[in-house]
């Protein structure tokens, strides 16, 4: 490739990155409790508008169509199964909750989406909930070495915000160091800027 073409390509990227329509996401660290109740879509915690509101986001950041799933992971094996109640089975508690929702595309997206604000036991009880669903998602993309599913985890609120760190130390570990391009951990804020360059 002449040094021309290399310049012309990287304009290329560089104008689908500018032109691509970027949404004003705050910060995870501004989402406090008292900004949640301040929202217009918030409606007292009862009727999943959290959950909504990230999905109608997420839909405009990747202009695909959502798809609720049922697919969860065995915490045994690790399978990436489609299971409704799992609860019916004998073996239910080796099921790991579900994903939220799914966008397929070349690869297949999945996604789990949270949004925790504030501090406290069930705050923390959440957080060990998650890091557990890291952990196999983790174990799925290594024992199964697939190059077209990633797991997109989107950890809205502050307190997400006070323990990324936490979450990051395990995706950050030796073992994973070749298939953690395959997991997102962050905030809706991150994850904008993860998806643009990501498809440009």
């Amino acid at each position: 490739m002449s040094k021309i073409d290399k310049i012309i390509k990287i304009q290329s990227i560089i104008r689908k990155y500018l032109v691509r329509k970027k949404y004003l996401i705050p910060s995870s660290y501004y989402q406090t409790k008292i900004w949640r109740k301040k929202q217009k879509w918030y409606k007292g915690g009862k009727h999943n508008e959290c959950e909504k509101y990230q999905i109608s986001l997420l839909e405009k950041i990747t202009q695909q169509q959502w798809n609720k799933t049922n697919y969860r992971l065995n915490i045994i094996t690790f399978n990436l199964v489609n299971k409704i109640f799992p609860l019916k089975n004998i073996n239910g508690l080796e099921f790991t909750e579900n994903f939220d929702g799914i966008i397929k595309t070349n690869n297949f997206y999945y996604f789990n989406l949270k949004f925790i604000c504030d501090s406290g036991g069930a705050q923390t009880r959440n957080l060990r909930d998650v890091y557990h669903f890291l952990y196999y998602q983790l174990e799925h993309l290594i024992k199964y070495k697939t190059t077209n599913i990633y797991f997109l985890n989107i950890l809205d609120g502050d307190t997400f915000y006070n323990n990324i760190d936490k979450l990051k130390f395990l995706v950050n570990k030796k073992r994973y160091n070749k298939i953690k391009k395959y997991l997102f951990i962050g905030d809706m804020f991150t994850f904008q800027k993860f998806w643009i360059l990501k498809n440009i």
